[in-house]
């Protein structure tokens, strides 16, 4: 598992939005759903629903989500 993927799929479920989460993190749109897609194959459920031009978490997404702050954390602070 990628740091990058944890960090886009992190600040995606923030701003429920593929094009503000790649301005903010400074890559590419395609990237930002390759990220996801790669998470996503990764944990073995998907973590977005499309709705339009916004996204929401799944289940999973928001089971996910605490687990991969705490990653985060750790690594940021390690």
């Amino acid at each position: 598992m990628d740091i990058r993927w944890l960090r886009t799929f992190v600040t995606a479920a923030h701003l429920e939005n593929f094009r503000q989460t790649a301005e903010r993190l400074y890559i590419a749109q395609p990237t930002v759903t390759v990220h996801i897609h790669h998470l996503e194959k990764e944990i073995g459920s998907r973590l977005f629903e499309r709705a339009g031009r916004n996204i929401v978490l799944t289940d999973a997404g928001r089971r996910f989500l605490p687990h991969a702050k705490q990653i985060l954390s750790h690594h940021d602070n390690g």
